[in-house]
């Protein structure tokens, strides 16, 4: 991938039909919902 950091794709399956973000992190933050659903979504993929 050109970085040497790990990117987790992570997936929400409620937003929008499913929405996909990159995180540094494989603890799942919603970035959508907020506080409210914070940890919905699941790691889709694991790039290294």
């Amino acid at each position: 991938t050109g970085t040497e950091n790990t990117l987790y794709q992570q997936f929400c399956p409620m937003y929008d039909k499913g929405s996909a973000w990159l995180s540094t992190s494989k603890e799942v933050k919603n970035p959508y919902y907020g506080s409210r659903m914070l940890k919905c979504g699941k790691v889709q993929k694991t790039i290294q």
